[in-house]
This record gives C-alpha cells, sequence and structure tokens, in this order.
C-alpha cells in the first residue's frame, strides 16, 4: 500500500503549496467544495482516508505517525457524521468567514511538512 502514501502525499505537498501561494483562490475554492458537497460525504471522504493510512502503515519506514494521522482521520470522520453541536456547521463557517490569511498559509505550511514527511517514510 505504498502507492497511497505515495499519493496522500503529493496530495499534501502540492495543496500546502497551493494554500501558501493561492490564500484567496483556495479560500474560495474551499467555499464552493464544503458548499456543494455535504456533512456525509465529508466525512466518509475523512474516513476512507483513514482506514487507508491504517492499512498502509505496515509498509512505512515510521508506521507509528501514519497509524496515527489515520485516526485522527477516522476520528474526524466520525466527529463529522454524528455531528455533536453542530460542530461541522462551526467548523466550516470558521473557515469560510473568520480565519485570517495567516491562517491558510500556516495550515498550508503544516499539510506541505506533513507531506514531505510521509513522502520520505516510505
Amino acid at each position: 500500500m505504498k502507492w497511497f502514501i505515495v499519493l496522500i502525499s503529493i496530495a499534501w505537498i502540492a495543496s500546502g503549496g497551493l494554500l501558501i501561494l493561492y490564500t484567496d483562490r483556495c479560500r474560495d475554492m474551499l467555499a464552493k467544495v464544503l458548499e456543494r458537497m455535504g456533512r456525509v460525504p465529508m466525512a466518509a471522504a475523512a474516513a476512507v482516508v483513514g482506514i487507508l493510512l491504517l492499512i498502509s502503515a505496515r509498509s512505512s519506514v515510521n508506521p507509528g505517525v501514519i497509524f496515527f494521522l489515520g485516526l485522527l482521520a477516522l476520528a474526524k470522520g466520525g466527529v463529522f457524521f454524528w455531528n455533536p453541536s453542530d460542530l461541522f456547521d462551526k467548523t466550516r463557517q470558521w473557515w469560510l468567514e473568520r480565519a485570517s490569511d495567516q491562517t491558510y498559509r500556516l495550515a498550508g505550511i503544516i499539510i506541505l511538512i506533513l507531506g514531505t514527511a510521509l513522502i520520505s517514510w516510505i
């Protein structure tokens, strides 16, 4: 399952770079995606990524970190699926309305570092 680690690493590196360089366009694109996709498909996507990370953790040099990231993705999917206290809507509203450009760039830096770390642990 190294192919999934490579795929998710490249996706994270690309999206992190785009968040850093094209913050306004990424904010607009995120708004469109969150308007089209509902809470349940977002939860299902997070859960599928989490399960695939858990499965592919064994084929890595550092399986503990990848296993932990998979657990985090599964937890995110579960929280968004059951949506306690309208957490999904509050999170979506915060990202789209209150998060500053520096917050988007910081998220891009974190995503870029995670993607680079994952691809180096293959």
